[in-house]
């Protein structure tokens, strides 16, 4: 693996583990880190000696979403002709792909923890698309196809709030909720343990037919054709996006964010 700026990575026992080092923005998915992370999932899957990657974030957040902070205020022009692939690539990936959540999953954090194939976190984790009060559309619309209910879907993408680790689980966006750090990678462990003793081929078969099945309930239609992406660019036009990135630009990341969370909207 080469040397990266926003993740490292680690093989060790046929698992690949990817950590995402972005701690100063909690993680955010700048566009550097979303290429390094595409690169370090491909290098895996031509790995013979990897058999399950494990993604996780440094610090206080497996990922709080996409970089607010990042130079320049995009024009839809540049949105239109952006490519979220970093999930796509996991999707697509001939390898299973744990999520190991410690902490928030917000956002585009809380789609690339849901896109994994399992997703464990700890009880102090937290979920949510908390970027609708922004007012723009997540960039892939993950949740409606592994939640259990339309009903949550609509909850979390109505309300933009934060859940639980326990409520996610319960709504069916998450396997498992441990107590803490360590317990957190005793059961990455298991799980990978149990996987280990599937072979790599079935493991694929599997994986794809599994996403067949999510496939048939539109998801396919959607990524592929980049329909929430172009919704995602349609909705940056917006009066609330608009004032939003003004924020930003003359206050800072935190006051916007401040904004979003509190101010009601037209």
């Amino acid at each position: 693996m080469p040397e990266y700026e926003y993740i490292e990575t680690e093989l060790a026992d046929r698992i690949q583990t990817i950590t995402l080092t972005n701690e100063a923005s909690l993680n955010a998915l700048n566009t550097t880190l979303r290429e390094e992370l595409e690169d370090a999932l491909l290098r895996a899957e031509d790995d013979d000696e990897v058999r399950v990657v494990v993604l996780t974030g440094a610090g206080r957040a497996f990922s709080s979403g996409y970089d607010f902070g990042e130079e320049g205020t995009k024009t839809m022009d540049d949105l239109i002709k952006s490519s979220y692939t970093h999930l796509d690539t996991i999707y697509n990936l001939n390898l299973p792909v744990i999520a190991a959540v410690d902490g928030y999953a917000l956002a585009g954090g809380c789609n690339l923890a849901l896109v994994c194939d399992l997703t464990i976190a700890t009880e102090r984790s937290e979920f949510g698309f908390p970027d609708v009060h922004m007012g723009e559309l997540p960039p892939r619309l993950i949740l409606p196809y592994v939640t259990d209910s339309l009903k949550h879907a609509r909850e979390l993408l109505y309300g933009g709030k934060h859940i639980s680790a326990d409520t996610a689980e319960k709504m069916g966006l998450i396997n498992r909720v441990v107590e803490d750090e360590d317990a957190l990678w005793d059961a990455v462990e298991e799980e990978v343990s149990h996987i280990k003793k599937t072979p790599s081929s079935v493991v694929k078969l599997l994986k794809d037919t599994l996403n067949d099945i999510q496939e048939t309930q539109g998801y396919r239609s959607n990524s592929a054709g980049q329909i929430d992406e172009f919704l995602f660019a349609v909705t940056s036009e917006t009066e609330t996006a608009h004032r939003f990135h003004e924020i930003v630009e003359e206050e800072g990341v935190n006051a916007a964010i401040e904004w979003m969370n509190t101010a009601e909207k037209d």
